[in-house]
């Protein structure tokens, strides 16, 4: 989800709602609450990734197991409250939608589901009894805690706009790729099969085969011994070199491109930041010259 963010609506926000912003977005540029509040969630997002590995040792003393538990209330009432500070502020995230349209944008975004996760499973224990199963699936909610640090990442936030902007030509590679995949897996069961059917015992064991063999994996577990299927694994091959190679020159150019955007709008802020100190200091020296 890309963020189009207004200085001019920013600007226009009450205070209170400037900070929540910056806290949730950009804590180095709030207040000293917003950075404790924007730091402490990137702290209890560590904290809920590293309890996954702490959790699968058994026979640790009670006392890290209470600690955890009290981490963990600690961490869904956080996650509440920066949910709601989420869909609060999220008219200032998309400066080009209404409120409310930015507001339901947030709330069915992946993001904003994955945000909804992180306390939701929490909050209905204190509420409801868990059976086995749903106990079992705590650590997966901890995983999950995990993927909000993205937003704290400038390199994955970079992946995803590349996505967002190339998403046609990525599809189109990705559809290219699974077209070869299909179809060496199914020349390669109708060649192998009457040879080897206890190895090539249906298409989707030629599927194994095609991509282990276009990835350049190659385990050696699935090897062709026709004449005809050593001749369609050649192709494969040769053929794979090109079709792996397009998805990774379009991600190149979208990374090259994306970090040009970024660094002129890095020095377009800039440059209107020392305006502003310019323009400070000439109406303080007018008002001391009066």
């Amino acid at each position: 989800m890309t963020l189009r963010v207004d200085d001019g609506k920013l600007d226009d926000a009450s205070p209170f709602k400037r900070q929540a912003f910056y806290a949730l977005n950009a804590p180095m540029r709030g207040n000293v609450p917003a950075r404790v509040f924007g730091i402490g969630i990137f702290v209890l997002i560590i904290a809920n990734a590293l309890f996954v590995f702490v959790d699968a040792h058994t026979g640790l003393p009670d006392v890290i197991y209470a600690v955890m538990a009290a981490i963990g209330m600690v961490s869904t009432v956080c996650f509440l409250i920066e949910y709601c500070f989420r869909v609060w502020t999220s008219d200032l995230s998309h400066a080009d939608m209404k409120p409310k349209r930015a507001r339901v944008r947030y709330v069915v975004s992946l993001m904003g589901l994955i945000d909804l996760l992180a306390f939701l499973p929490g909050m209905l224990a204190w509420f409801f009894p868990l059976s086995p199963a749903l106990l079992a699936s705590v650590p997966v909610i901890r995983l999950v805690r995990l993927i909000k640090i993205s937003r704290y990442m400038k390199g994955l936030h970079s992946i995803a706009l590349v996505f967002e902007k190339r998403r046609q030509e990525i599809i189109s590679a990705f559809m290219v790729l699974a077209l070869l995949t299909v179809t060496a897996s199914v020349l390669m069961y109708q060649v192998e099969n009457p040879v080897q059917p206890e190895k090539f015992d249906s298409v989707f064991t030629g599927m194994y085969w095609a991509m282990t063999t276009i990835t350049s994996t190659g385990y050696g577990d699935l090897v062709p011994v026709t004449g005809m299927g050593r001749f369609i694994g050649f192709c494969t091959m040769v053929l794979s070199i090109a079709v792996v190679a397009i998805p990774a020159g379009i991600f190149s150019a979208g990374f090259v491109s994306q970090f040009r955007e970024d660094d002129a709008r890095t020095a377009r802020r800039e440059r209107r930041e020392r305006m502003d100190e310019c323009e400070g200091q000439d109406e303080g020296d007018g008002d001391a010259s009066r």
